[in-house]
């Protein structure tokens, strides 16, 4: 199973971040006539905007987000997750 596939299982799987996340995207790609790459440049670009209303470093949330996408990837496709 690609990463891809397995995150596409996981919107259905109940509630989630991610599942939020998406839900979110699709209804602003819907009301903006926007593709997803422009809703994921929006979305980021306001992460960073809360980043700042909470005093973090965006960077440094970024390089560990990054190291936790590198673990979860790495799991799915050693197939440690089921």
């Amino acid at each position: 199973m690609t990463n891809a596939e397995y995150q596409a299982k996981r919107l259905t799987e109940g509630p989630s971040l991610l599942a939020a996340l998406h839900k979110v995207l699709e209804s602003h790609c819907e009301a903006q006539g926007l593709e997803p790459v422009s809703a994921m440049r929006d979305a980021l670009t306001d992460m960073r905007h809360l980043a700042d209303i909470y005093q973090l470093d965006f960077g440094e949330l970024d390089h560990y987000a990054h190291e936790g996408y590198i673990e979860e990837m790495g799991a799915v496709l050693s197939e440690e997750v089921s």
